[in-house]
């Protein structure tokens, strides 16, 4: 094998050996600009698979999984990572040391600097490929090696607990029969020892699957919650949708807690019933153990519902708490004082009823789920004394068997009140979990096979009905714009006139008719290239200042980090909008926080960056929904002539 078999002449045929030795996999790229000698050094453990494209040669490496290489020959490379990170270091840290090498400093300390310097040196670009959020979960699980991982953590669980109990039964023998000596002691104490390292590493890898299952789970939830129908939420308010967030978090930790420790319980209950089995009347022992967790399980679930309605409750005060946080000047200025509280009192009273319901029962649930069975199985065993019906030996093992259940039903009570949770949490995110199934992760980015077109939209008897709606709210519509157009659209409140501007920007699919855009509708380009051919600012209620630098809020539409062009292109529209003299007043300039958190805009303000935002996304359309509504004539003329100078082809909504 050639020493440097594993690099490859460029970027594109790296990707297709990465690509053919996966099998081809649904994938999507995420390229990383530029990455540093000290970000490679790990062997890209967080970005694995991936392509290395060296910034010096044009050369490029596959890393098919951590510190792992791909040989020409489509096989892992037995070279170490050390040797394949030596081809970006050595050269510079050749170049660092023909520095220091006038300095009078001791080799040692000088090697100590050079790895210090060139650890922020820019060396490749990293290509990263990833499972769309979309796909399967499943397939995203098993790409992550996340069911490999969890067979392994309950295997190792499992001979932990095999060899716990053979340490106990070694020191239970030697006790019965009466013969004591070292070797025995020796036994136990070795077969306790061997137990440490297999908890911690069952442990770890529980560790480990309870953060990757909580990141696929909200990359999925995040890529979901932008692919949503805007229409199945659009009834819901700020605090409704803040319950929905937090349930999600819920989600992912009630779930990996509550089926982490059920998946254990069943390797425990598995083993209690063996030795319940080998212990004193095996048949009545076993009945009764098996009767009695179908008994907490009735319980649980009974549990579970009350559950449910006092997880209802709780969103009900995190939806009104936010709700008249939110509207709390309208509340001072319209609203009594004295009935400020009232509604509140109710849900409070309402929310505590049904905790101490669900309180009670849990109570009873944890306290009695364990000690009952204790109660019983000890009952059983001592039946079986006083019958003479079994040996020492097996009244003993029994015993055992008995404390084993004991503790397994304090894990499962535990488990199975967290999974109830998590049911719930699961019903308030699963349109967004399914919302990710979005077929867009696999369809083309662009249209080069298609011919280009005149036409910049063109729209031919569009029709479109809300969900749960006989009626059309639009039928029969039809327009053509092309380079250069300007469109007004004029119509009175509730005409369509918006619904209309969604459908040719995308935000809405239409249910009959044809939409193109330049020659192509969505399905040959994808959502990602027809928002690149049609930029919108949505009407004001609909459209939002984020929390972060006025430079992020103006230029979404661009990759990041932008480049000092972009940053240019950004201020040369914000004077031409008339916001210089916001621009002069920020401490920051374009830097300044801006939003709920930050620096307060005023209305025209935001209507001004909408339009700056709309603009900055470089698309042959331009629509903008009553972007102008909330401008001064002066100001309105100003921005008008920026829209009608700047904008290829736009299209303008507004009351008449």
């Amino acid at each position: 094998m050639q020493p440097l078999d594993y690099l490859w002449p460029s970027a594109r045929a790296a990707e297709d050996a990465l690509l053919q030795h996966a099998g081809n996999p649904p994938t999507e790229r995420v390229v990383i600009r530029l990455i540093t000698i000290g970000e490679l050094a790990d062997g890209l453990r967080a970005l694995a698979p991936a392509v290395i494209e060296l910034r010096e040669t044009g050369q490029s490496i596959v890393v098919v999984r951590p510190g792992k290489v791909l040989s020409q020959d489509g096989t892992i490379s037995k070279v170490p990572w050390s040797t394949v990170r030596n081809l970006w270091e050595g050269p510079a840290r050749e170049r660092e040391r023909a520095v220091f090498a006038k300095l009078p400093i001791e080799p040692k300390a000088a090697e100590k600097v050079i790895s210090q310097r060139i650890a922020s040196q820019e060396v490749a670009k990293v290509t990263h490929y990833a499972t769309p959020p979309g796909t399967s979960f499943q397939d995203q699980l098993v790409a992550t090696g996340w069911f490999r991982r969890l067979y392994a953590a309950i295997g190792v669980h499992a001979l932990s607990y095999i060899i716990g109990l053979a340490a106990w039964a070694l020191i239970a023998s030697a006790a019965l029969s009466g013969r004591w000596d070292r070797g025995w002691f020796w036994g136990w104490v070795i077969l306790l020892a061997i137990g440490i390292p297999l908890e911690s590493f069952a442990a770890w890898w529980q560790g480990w699957l309870s953060v990757a299952f909580g990141g696929l789970l909200k990359q999925r939830l995040l890529a979901g919650s932008l692919e949503v129908d805007s229409d199945k939420i659009r009834h819901q308010g700020v605090g409704q949708l803040m319950g929905r967030v937090l349930e999600s978090d819920s989600l992912e930790s009630l779930s990996l807690t509550g089926g982490a420790a059920t998946v254990l319980c069943s390797v425990e209950i598995a083993g209690a019933i063996v030795i319940l089995a080998l212990g004193a009347m095996p048949l009545l022992c076993v009945s009764l153990f098996l009767g009695w967790i179908l008994l907490v399980g009735l319980v649980a679930w009974q549990a579970a519902k009350r559950r449910k309605v006092w997880m209802l409750e709780r969103n009900r005060l995190t939806h009104d708490l936010i709700e008249k946080m939110n509207g709390h000047r309208t509340r001072i200025a319209q609203q009594t004082p004295a009935l400020w509280h009232v509604e509140e009192d109710r849900s409070l009273a309402s929310y505590l009823t049904s905790s101490a319901s669900l309180d009670r029962l849990n109570a009873l649930l944890t306290a009695i789920a364990p000690r009952g069975w204790l109660t019983l199985g000890m009952a059983a065993v001592g039946y079986a004394f006083i019958r003479h019906a079994a040996s020492e030996e097996a009244l003993a093992i029994s015993t055992g068997g008995v404390l084993l259940g004991y503790q397994t039903l304090r894990r499962l009570v535990f488990g199975l009140g967290q999974l109830s949770g998590a049911a719930y949490a699961w019903g308030m995110v699963r349109d967004f979990f399914d919302a990710a199934k979005a077929a867009e992760a696999n369809q083309p980015q662009n249209a080069t096979a298609v011919a280009p077109s005149t036409k910049v939209m063109e729209a031919r008897s569009l029709t479109y009905s809300y969900p749960g709606r006989e009626s059309n709210a639009l039928h029969n519509c039809s327009l053509e714009i092309r380079e250069g157009d300007r469109v007004l659209l004029e119509g009175s409140s509730g005409s369509g006139k918006s619904t209309f501007g969604a459908l040719l920007a995308g935000l809405r699919r239409q249910t009959g008719g044809l939409l193109l855009a330049g020659g192509v509708d969505e399905a040959t380009i994808g959502r990602q290239g027809w928002r690149r051919r049609v930029a919108t600012a949505p009407q004001y209620h609909e459209n939002h200042i984020l929390a972060a630098p006025l430079i992020f809020n103006l230029l979404l539409g661009r990759a990041w980090p932008v480049s000092p062009e972009e940053m240019k292109e950004a201020y040369d529209i914000c004077l031409d909008l008339g916001l210089g003299g916001l621009l002069e007043r920020m401490p920051a300039g374009m830097s300044e926080m801006v939003g709920d958190t930050g620096w307060q805009l005023s209305q025209g303000e935001k209507s001004r960056v909408f339009l700056a935002r709309a603009l900055l996304q470089g698309a042959p359309l331009v629509i903008l929904d009553e972007s102008f509504a909330a401008l001064d004539p002066e100001t309105l003329q100003q921005c008008l002539q920026c829209v009608l100078r700047r904008a290829p082809s736009l299209m303008v909504i507004a009351h008449p």
